[in-house]
C-alpha cells in the first residue's frame, strides 16, 4: 500500500495551449470523503494560462505565501494537519519553516478571507534532485489544524495505485486538470485569480518531453495538442488532478513541477 501511495508524486511538465472545448460541469458524489468541493468543477480549457475557475470549486487548492503576503507557489491539502507542495519551492526554508504560511479558502491572491495557517516544519522527499527535479516533493506541517467545518475547504483524494500501473501512472493519453495562481504566459503577468487547465498525458519519448523527463517511474507529462509551451511560474506544487467517475470524486495524479 505505501508504494502504491508513493507513486502519485510524480513532477509534471505542463505545456498548455490555445485550444477550445466545450465546458463540461463535473458532479461529485455528495458523501464522498475527499475530492469533493463545495461547487462543482465547470471546465473549459483554453488559451495559454487556461480560465479562471468557478469560485469555491478547488477547495483543496491553497497558496503558499512568504509571510502571510506575497504568492510563492501552491500548495495542496490532503489532511487537517499536512500540505503537499514540491520540493524545489521550499527547500531553501527548510531550517527556517516560519518564514512561510499558507492561506487556503481564497479564490483570489488579493483578498484577505480564508484561514491563516503557519508552518511547523517542512519534509523534503529525501532523495529529491534539483537538478532532474526527481521526487520533487515536500510535506508541509501546519502550526494548527485546517477548520474543515468551512464548507468552502476540502481535501484531495490520494490514488490508490495497482501493481499493473505502477509503471506507467496515470496512463497516456489521460485528462487531467492542473490549477494555480502562476503566470498565464511565459514571464508574463501573475494571475491573481485561481486558473484552470485541462490537459493530457502524453508519453515521455515525445519531442516535447525530451529534455524535462529523467526518469519514468517518478515523473510524467502532461500537453495540450499545439504544443505552445508555458512554463507556469508560480503555478509549482499545485495539483495535477483526474475526476473519477466510477467514485465521482477528484484524485491527486501528481505535483506540478
Amino acid at each position: 500500500m505505501v508504494r502504491s501511495r508513493l507513486q502519485l508524486f510524480f513532477s509534471a511538465c505542463l505545456y498548455l495551449s490555445r485550444s477550445s472545448v466545450q465546458a463540461v460541469i463535473f458532479s461529485c458524489r455528495h458523501a464522498a470523503p475527499c475530492g469533493r468541493s463545495r461547487y462543482n468543477a465547470n471546465i473549459n480549457a483554453r488559451i495559454v494560462g487556461g480560465e479562471k475557475a468557478p469560485s469555491h470549486s478547488w477547495g483543496w487548492m491553497a497558496s503558499l505565501r512568504l509571510n502571510f503576503t506575497s504568492h510563492h507557489c501552491g500548495a495542496i491539502i490532503f489532511s487537517h494537519n499536512f500540505v503537499l507542495t514540491a520540493a524545489h519551492s521550499v527547500r531553501l526554508f527548510v531550517s527556517a519553516p516560519s518564514i512561510l504560511s499558507i492561506v487556503i479558502d481564497a479564490d483570489t491572491l488579493n483578498t484577505q478571507e480564508g484561514q491563516r495557517l503557519s508552518l511547523s516544519t517542512i519534509s523534503i522527499h529525501p532523495s529529491f534532485n534539483f537538478s532532474t527535479r526527481e521526487n520533487d516533493i515536500a510535506i508541509l506541517r501546519l502550526g494548527k489544524s485546517i477548520d474543515f467545518n468551512d464548507v468552502n475547504i476540502a481535501k484531495i483524494c490520494l490514488p490508490y495505485v495497482s501493481k499493473s500501473e505502477e509503471h506507467q501512472y496515470p496512463i497516456i493519453n489521460r485528462s487531467l486538470v492542473a490549477i494555480g495562481w502562476g503566470h498565464m504566459s511565459f514571464n508574463g503577468s501573475m494571475s491573481y485569480a485561481l486558473r484552470q487547465v485541462t490537459v493530457k498525458t502524453i508519453g515521455e519519448k515525445e519531442n516535447m518531453c525530451k529534455n524535462s523527463i529523467y526518469n519514468v517511474k517518478l515523473q510524467f507529462c502532461a500537453a495540450v495538442n499545439d504544443r505552445k509551451k508555458d512554463a507556469c511560474q508560480g503555478d509549482s506544487g499545485g495539483p495535477l488532478m483526474y475526476y473519477s467517475t466510477e467514485e465521482q470524486l477528484w484524485v491527486l495524479a501528481g505535483i506540478t513541477s
